[in-house]
């Protein structure tokens, strides 16, 4: 083989995997990953601290998390698609080692169109 051949193909690769990313990116929505609380905080109100991370895609617009305890007490935030946590004031009183159910609502604007999606994870508050 020529060294132009091989040039040509090595482009034709790289500028091949650099759109196919770029689209990827623009066009499939990010996944929610690992939406957990990390901690509470204060004696009235209580403040859940919730964390999360997204997959590679277009992030979402808005993220609606809506916690659930054992015990009673129930928050609820909305935040910006690019934040990573938050802080959600509670109404009732959550304890540590608690059962806790989140209900994430995700937001997503494609080509001038919204959609969402919603997932449902359960955990302990550590």
């Amino acid at each position: 083989m020529n060294t132009k051949a091989l040039q040509r193909g090595f482009w034709l690769s790289f500028w091949s995997v650099v759109t196919i990313m770029t689209v990827r990116g623009a066009l499939i929505p990010a996944r929610l990953r690992n939406p957990r609380i990390t901690s509470l905080s204060g004696i009235g109100p209580v403040y859940a601290m919730l964390s999360w991370g997204y997959s590679a895609g277009g992030r979402p617009v808005n993220v609606i998390f809506d916690l659930q305890f054992t015990g009673g007490a129930t928050g609820s935030v909305t935040v910006d698609g690019e934040a990573l946590e938050a802080e959600v004031p509670l109404i009732g009183i959550a304890h540590i080692g608690e059962a806790y159910t989140i209900t994430a609502t995700l937001v997503y604007r494609w080509l001038g169109w919204t959609f969402t999606r919603q997932m449902q994870v359960s955990g302990q508050v550590g």
